[in-house]
């Protein structure tokens, strides 16, 4: 492994309302964990999901609202905050505040990158980043390919049952 990565050597993916900076991946790491910032404007965040890695999310800024199994009692998570997903846990986070928050998270083993990229779009210039001041506009958002390439990396979403 190189013992150091240098910040312009970092890819950057927008993963629907989020920008996420790919710090360590997993050919860099042996396959054993990933490290990547995720940048997450109001409201964001993914829907409620499980898969067999574990995670930690460290909070660098905002305020965050994390679930952790039980979908009923969410909990809070500021800046300093540290949250341990287990494997095979059900979670999901949002950010809960007025302004763009930012986790550090570390997943093990690190191979989640690969679904990242395979769902993410590069980030080439300046106008591919999101805004991140704003809540998304969640009806511009297709998670077709997300939730279809989601089985080959053992995600399963659990989504609400939509009354027609």
């Amino acid at each position: 492994m190189k013992k150091q990565v240098e910040p312009q050597q970092h890819e950057e993916l927008r993963i629907f309302t989020n920008l996420v900076k790919l710090v360590l991946t997993q050919e860099q790491t042996g396959g054993q964990y990933a490290v990547f910032e995720d940048n997450v404007p109001p409201l964001g965040g993914p829907p409620p999901h499980t898969h067999p890695a574990e995670e930690v999310f460290y909070v660098l800024s905002g305020d965050f609202e994390f679930v952790l199994n039980d979908l009923a009692n969410p909990f809070r998570a500021t800046a300093g905050s540290v949250v341990h997903v287990p494997s095979n846990a059900l979670h999901t986070f949002k950010n809960v505040g007025d302004s763009a928050g930012k986790l550090l998270t570390i997943v093990t083993p690190g191979n989640l990158v690969n679904y990242f990229r395979e769902i993410g779009e590069p980030i080439t210039n300046e106008a591919d980043r999101p805004d991140l001041t704003v809540p998304p506009d969640f009806s511009k958002i297709n998670p077709e390919k997300a939730f279809g390439l989601a089985p080959r990396y053992e995600i399963r979403f659990h989504l609400p049952d939509v009354v027609a």
